[in-house]
């Protein structure tokens, strides 16, 4: 069951009408309910709540409501007839629809206090979300940002973890942005967020939609179910919102035929209303010419992947969309340098590009070592964390994608990073040795993992439950590179 907190006693509302939030109404016993709080988890259940019965994953709550009603319960929300003694009865289409929706109006619909922009896709989710943010940024706008890689109202200055999958956590943070004072709020949205219904009841100022592929088949079940889902997106955007979408993904493009209000096509094909011009492209960055219209602008991307170069478009989109200058755009684009947690660059003066990065499916990995061998001229060399592996691509998979386009490959076991390390982890490590003694100039490393902490102590491992490959690769080139403060490094 999904683990639901109440509504705070600081809740801006107090309390909602069942009758005008929910769609699609049915009550039992009633003509309405007014839900001062509710929760999903009957074992959570206290006085006075109203319980909604949600089908998950993990079970059937309307088996629970019962143990709800002995704990308490003032009401049930509820997809079909359940005994309840009496008690009022809700029943709606979908309680999983239903409970989001009370979520956000228990919130006082924050969103709507919001220019919000809601950025999804299979890939580049994440950099499109905080590109974005730099460029509105840029312009002096207030911003709040909601992504996985944290949370950051307009007083923050470091990310805050948070389950955005939970309805509930989602409303609470955009009722903090609004409450921060931001006036816009780029919003992160996974296909498990779009699954919950997660946005029920958010108003969309701007959606972008980076691409559309097949991931997550473990969650959804079908490729046709996956789109199905993300489609859920367009439901946010208000009547006269803004889909930005990349018209180079056929997918894609469908899902903004959806869409009857304006739309913008951003992306780095020919015909492109908000476009990229490649100019220099190398292992060591890239620059290009944003163009919209007969407006263009230079602007340097500290990241050489060509999907670094569309997320950075679709981002100039939604700045170009909310009156940003497109010289001012390319400036937040150059101030934002890479993303945390995407493909990052470790440089400790080695001579091999060296890089580290945290996919979230096959279909991004797929598309940073497609960009990595074009720019290569030597050896493209793929290290992972074998857990990582596990987690983003099914192993037949990954070899097929490893052998397209790298050279070497190694996958190694976190035993690795143990002090007691032996057998196959002693190998692995040799074998990561030899790969990192030998790269030199024109040849690239990849390594999939954590990215490390910046700096950190040649040598020290630091916390053992912190330890990741990328922290070991990272400490193998300090003490192969150490640093040569006032001399010649060649002397």
């Amino acid at each position: 069951m999904l683990d639901a907190d109440p509504l705070p006693e600081s809740a801006d509302v107090p309390g909602i009408s069942l009758a005008a939030v929910l769609q699609r109404t049915r009550f039992v016993g009633c003509d309405d309910i007014v839900a001062l709080r509710f929760t999903a988890d009957a074992t959570a259940c206290r006085r006075g709540d109203v319980f909604v019965a949600q089908t998950t994953r993990s079970g059937d709550g309307h088996e629970l409501v019962a143990r709800a009603l002995a704990r308490g319960a003032a009401a049930v929300v509820a997809e079909r007839m359940v005994p309840t003694g009496g008690v009022p009865l809700c029943i709606v289409p979908d309680s999983g629809w239903a409970f989001a929706r009370l979520a956000h109006a228990c919130a006082g619909d924050p969103s709507r206090r919001l220019r919000l922009v809601a950025v999804t896709g299979t890939s580049g989710k994440t950099t499109t979300t905080w590109l974005t943010a730099a460029v509105l940024a840029e312009a002096g706008l207030r911003v709040g940002v909601l992504s996985d890689l944290g949370c950051l109202d307009a007083d923050g200055t470091l990310p805050e973890a948070a389950d955005l999958d939970r309805p509930e956590v989602l409303a609470g943070w955009l009722r903090r942005l609004a409450a921060s004072g931001c006036s816009h709020a780029v919003v992160e949205v996974s296909s498990e967020m779009l699954a919950r219904h997660c946005c029920a009841g958010v108003v969309a100022e701007t959606v972008v939609v980076t691409n559309l592929a097949t991931a997550h088949l473990d969650l959804h079940g079908t490729t046709a179910a996956y789109h199905g889902i993300k489609r859920r997106i367009l439901e946010s955007l208000a009547p006269d919102g803004c889909l930005v979408f990349n018209p180079d993904d056929r997918r894609t493009r469908r899902l903004a035929e959806l869409h009857h209000g304006p739309r913008v096509a951003a992306g780095l094909r020919p015909g492109a209303e908000v476009g990229a011009v490649p100019v220099e492209r190398s292992l060591h960055g890239q620059t290009v010419l944003l163009t919209a219209g007969s407006h263009a602008a230079a602007v340097s991307l500290a990241v050489p992947t060509a999907a670094f170069a569309r997320d950075a478009v679709l981002a100039a989109a939604v700045g170009l969309t909310h009156r940003v200058p497109l010289e001012r755009i390319a400036r937040g684009l150059e101030a934002a340098g890479g993303v945390p947690g995407r493909l990052e660059r470790i440089d400790r003066g080695q001579r091999a590009a060296v890089f580290v990065d945290q996919p979230t499916s096959g279909h991004a990995l797929a598309a940073t070592l497609a960009s990595l061998r074009r720019l290569t001229p030597g050896r493209l060399i793929l290290v992972a964390e074998q857990r990582l592996v596990a987690a983003v691509d099914p192993s037949p998979r990954f070899a097929v994608r490893a052998a397209r386009w790298c050279d070497e490959t190694l996958v190694v076991p976190a035993t690795v990073l143990e002090e007691d390390a032996r057998g196959e982890s002693l190998s692995a490590y040799a074998r990561l040795d030899r790969l990192l003694s030998r790269a030199g100039p024109g040849d690239c490393v990849l390594v999939l993992g954590r990215a490390p902490a910046g700096g950190g102590i040649p040598g020290d491992p630091g916390d053992p439950a912190e330890a990741s490959l990328s922290m070991l690769v990272d400490g193998w080139l300090q003490l192969a590179h150490p640093a040569t403060w006032g001399r010649n490094r060649a002397a």
